[in-house]
């Protein structure tokens, strides 16, 4: 999923959330004790799967963008034997040179992981499993140190000839440059797959990262079908527009086998074939794009805020859970961008296995990615607590 953004539109000083069943709204800093009861069993445990990746952030000048011919805005993707590297290296040498653990399903499970842990009864309450590749260099140790200060359990193959994944961040006031380096994280193997599989399916939640899918669809494709058939969720997260674009058989594929896909608008216009602005439209040509299953679907609508919705596909009709809209957030306040999608993605489903309403599952995703938002990369103060959690 990529950037969510809390957007002005929806951010009054009042916000609400629409209930379209019921037909009425509700201030969400109040939240009747008929919505407080679990909507349904607990879950304990989550292994994700997806590109581990580290984030070389620093800020540089125009000097720099300019000796590697780059320009404020770009996201670049380098083949893993690249030679025009050059960047990263300017990167590194900056005294300011932050590296920050990355990729969407990695931001993901250590928000997560940190939004479980806001309540000290949570505390070794739930498993939480990174499942991919590294090499064998700094890089890797820097992924598993952010893995387990967040106490999220690494399942990660090590090639050691092998370079681990990366992706440099420029940053110049508000302006930023992103080049993403893929290695080691695109070898993720079969055999590695197969011998942690009883570990693997220990785990009753799925999260596959949409990016991943451009290597590993036959990895994903197992792993689903081994969680369909144990009755236990997959999640879907759609991760970017071009992603639909580039690999639209493939986004279907596992969407098909998906209990929960989550992505913003623009993400679920592209799946759908639709490129209007009627929400309803949008979403019905979606589901009527996949297999006739239970799933829900979870989509950031900007000045829309949130929408959940299910399809009833014996009565041909579709369903509005909840529109949840966003808290006031003023443009002047944002400081990153990137990992906010992510985040929105950690707290809803940390509050999701616990069984909680979609509205409170919402919430909680909303001040994650608030929080993200405010700060360089994917990155948060441990001493935070969201009122939501109260």
């Amino acid at each position: 999923m990529s950037d969510y953004i809390p957007s002005e539109a929806t951010q009054g000083n009042t916000s609400l959330v629409k209930d379209h069943i019921l037909n009425r709204q509700i201030d969400p800093l109040y939240v009747p004790k008929s919505q407080k009861k679990k909507e349904r069993k607990e879950l304990h445990s989550i292994i994700a799967i997806g590109d581990p990746i580290v984030d070389i952030s620093s800020e540089i000048d125009s000097e720099i963008i300019k000796k590697h011919n780059l320009k404020w805005g770009d996201t670049v993707f380098l083949d893993e034997n690249s030679n025009d590297t050059g960047v990263f290296d300017d990167l590194e040498s900056m005294p300011e040179v932050k590296y920050i653990p990355g990729g969407s399903v990695q931001n993901t499970l250590r928000v997560a992981s940190w939004c479980l842990n806001m309540d000290p009864n949570n505390r070794n309450s739930f498993k939480l499993t990174m499942l991919g590749c590294v090499g064998e260099d700094m890089y890797k140790m820097k992924i598993l140190n952010a893995l387990r200060e967040a106490n999220v359990n690494p399942l990660l193959q090590t090639l050691e000839n092998e370079k681990t994944s990366r992706c440099g961040a420029g940053i110049y006031k508000k302006e930023r440059l992103l080049i993403t380096q893929l290695r080691a994280s695109k070898k993720l193997s079969e055999d590695f797959i197969d011998q942690n599989l009883k570990q693997i399916l220990s785990h009753e939640v799925l999260i596959i990262e949409g990016y991943i899918l451009q290597s590993k669809l036959k990895i994903c494709q197992k792993l689903c079908q081994s969680f369909n058939r144990e009755s236990k969720l997959v999640v879907l997260t759609l991760s970017a527009v071009f992603m639909i674009q580039v690999h639209n058989e493939k986004i279907i594929d596992i969407a098909n086998r998906a209990d929960i896909i989550i992505g913003n608008i623009s993400e679920a216009q592209e799946l759908a074939g639709e490129k209007g602005n009627n929400t309803r439209s949008i979403f019905e040509k979606l589901f009527k794009k996949l297999v006739p299953r239970d799933r829900l679907l979870v989509i950031t609508c900007g000045e829309d805020g949130v929408y959940c919705s299910k399809y009833d596909y014996k009565k041909n009709q579709l369903d509005f859970l909840l529109q949840y809209y966003t808290k006031k957030i003023n443009n002047e306040e944002i400081v990153d961008l990137n990992g906010a999608g992510d985040s929105f993605l950690g707290g809803f489903i940390s509050e999701y296995i616990k069984g909680s309403p979609l509205y409170e599952c919402c919430n909680v995703g909303n001040e994650a990615a608030n929080v993200i938002l405010h700060n360089i990369g994917c990155t948060f103060p441990q001493n935070v607590r969201f009122d939501s959690l109260n």
